[in-house]
Formats: C-alpha cells, structure tokens, sequence
C-alpha cells in the first residue's frame, strides 16, 4: 500500500534536492517535485513493494524532468562553441561531467529516450560507467557506446548550428 503523504514527509527532501540537480532552479525544482509525488498518487497502483519507494520516486523525478525538456525543447540555442568544448573534454577523459549539467539537460532534450537514463546517470549522479551498466543491467561496453553515440550527436548538433 502506497501513503504518498508519508513518502511525502519522509524522501520529499531527497527528491526535492535530486530535482534541484536536474534543474538547476530552485523554483522550477520545487515544482517538478510536487508533480512527482502527484503522479506518485496517480500511479501508486503501479508500484512495485519489492523496490526501494525513494528509487521509484527518482524513476518519477526523471520522467518528470525529461517531460519537462520535451515540452520546453529547450528553445535557447546552444552554443556550438561550448558543445564542441565538453564533447572534446568528454572525449579527452577531463572531470567536466558536473561542471556542464546545464549543458547537459539542454542536450538531454534532443538525446533519444534509451539514452536519457544513462546520460543522468553519468552526469547529474556522476557514475562511472561499471556503476551504470550495472544499474541497468546491460554491459559496460553498451553503456560506453550509447553515451560515445550521445556525444557524437551533440558534436554534430555543434557543426549544424
């Protein structure tokens, strides 16, 4: 039995600060963490009692936030110079994955949907990719390759723009 209230005051802080992550804006944050725990309540019949409810509740938070971005779009143009600059970075092995988060959900917007996961996963929860392929249960190698295909992406994102 899910009591959303009781999640609420027990893992709303976490899910609030994971939110602040993703977006970066205390407002927008606060908003993307009330409709968490409202589709929590509409979907509590969908909960499994095996998982962790603060997992599921960050499952929530990041179908919320990439909600977010496909309805934004993230209209403000990306600046192919600062693409270029964190692909080669990325390329390189540089420790740039927090530095860039905003950078990151902007091209989050236009990554496709098996890839979002494992792209928060590296750089808003900063895993390394053993951690990942093994939260998702795929190999490491699918991980390495789906986030090197992100990046050429976003590379080529860079040059048409």
């Amino acid at each position: 039995m899910v009591d959303v209230e009781v999640w609420y005051r027990q893992y709303g802080e976490s899910i609030f600060r994971r939110c602040l992550r993703l977006t970066r804006d205390e407002a927008r944050a606060l908003d993307l963490t009330q409709e968490v725990f409202l589709r929590a309540h509409r979907y509590a019949d969908s909960y499994r009692a095996e998982a962790s409810p603060l997992a599921w509740l960050c499952t929530i938070a990041d179908r919320c936030f990439f909600d977010a971005l496909r309805r934004e779009r993230r209209t403000e143009p990306l600046d192919p110079d600062e693409v270029e600059a964190f692909v080669r970075d990325e390329t390189e092995g540089a420790d740039t994955s927090f530095a860039r988060q905003d950078l990151v959900a902007r091209l989050l917007a236009r990554a496709s949907k098996d890839v979002r996961q494992m792209v928060t996963m590296r750089y808003f929860d900063e895993l390394g990719l053993e951690q990942i392929a093994e939260r998702l249960g795929v190999s490491e190698r699918t991980v390495r390759r789906k986030l090197e295909r992100f990046l050429a992406k976003a590379r080529k994102y860079a040059r048409r723009v």
